[in-house]
């Protein structure tokens, strides 16, 4: 089950390109995937990378490439959030990419009846929401 909340944004940039980026907002414990829009003529290689790092699915990860072109992050936990990446390279060499940030909502509850809502922008820096 995906409990996720995601919205798309496609700016154009400096080469005249654009790159298209899903912002993904996930709760802790879901399963959430990340499409890559293939339209390569040809079948295409697809490499996913979190932060700049490849990332490779393995039995047992919690990173599982569900098809040819969507990955799926499996029971989602606060530091799974970041940017993830799919590279596209096709037959004639030609890329195509798109990026994903992730963040991760983690809920708390607490024995007063009080939900700490923990939002995960990055590795770094979280904000809370104190009900």
């Amino acid at each position: 089950m995906c409990v996720c909340v995601c919205w798309t944004v496609d700016p154009g940039h400096g080469d005249g390109g654009s790159v298209t980026t899903e912002y993904v907002h996930a709760l802790t414990g879901a399963t959430v995937e990340l499409r890559c829009a293939v339209t390569a003529s040809r079948r295409a290689d697809i490499l996913w990378r979190r932060d700049g790092v490849d990332l490779t699915a393995a039995p047992g990860s919690r990173f599982q490439l569900k098809s040819y072109d969507a990955l799926d992050i499996v029971d989602v936990q606060l530091d799974d959030a970041g940017q993830y990446t799919c590279h596209v390279v096709d037959a004639y060499g030609d890329v195509q990419w798109k990026r994903f940030v992730v963040q991760v909502i983690g809920m708390i509850n607490l024995p007063t009846s009080t939900t700490v809502i923990l939002l995960n922008h990055s590795q770094q820096s979280s904000d809370m929401l104190i009900f």
